[in-house]
This record gives C-alpha cells, structure tokens and sequence, in this order.
C-alpha cells in the first residue's frame, strides 16, 4: 500500500481571526443576556423606555470592560486558542 500525502490539517484552512470572532461573539451574547435579565429591574423603578436603552447598553458593556481588561491579560496571559 502507497502513502498518500492528502493529509488535512485544520489549521491551515481556519483562519486564525475567526477564533477572536467567536470569543468577542461569545462575550457579547454573555453581556446582552445578563443585560435582559436585569432589565426588569429597573423598569420596575420607573425609568422610561429611553432611559433603559442606555442602561440596557451599559450593562451590556460591563462583561467586555470585565473579559477584555481583566481576565483575558492577566489570567490568560497569552491570545485565545493560541495554536
């Protein structure tokens, strides 16, 4: 039996940008859920629709000042899935 040198490897058909794609796509569907569940609570305090649209968006920010500041330079110390 012959060796065939058809051998696939996965990192030079996937871009290394994707991975920073999927980690900052994962952090902002951590940041808008968190947001939507405590939205409740503050038109229950009285704020108005535009009012909340900022809060909303603020509190939406706090996980990407959180995982970008944070914990990605000092406990990860190196770049996402570094290949």
């Amino acid at each position: 039996m012959g060796v065939h040198n058809n051998f696939h490897a996965p990192k030079d058909s996937w871009p290394a940008f994707a991975w920073y794609a999927i980690e900052f796509f994962v952090v902002l569907a951590v940041g808008i859920v968190i947001a939507a569940n405590s939205i409740d609570y503050f038109t229950k305090m009285g704020f108005d629709s535009s009012m909340t649209n900022w809060i909303f968006w603020g509190i939406t920010g706090v996980p990407f000042l959180a995982y970008y500041i944070i914990v990605r330079p000092l406990l990860l110390r190196k770049p996402a899935l570094q290949i």
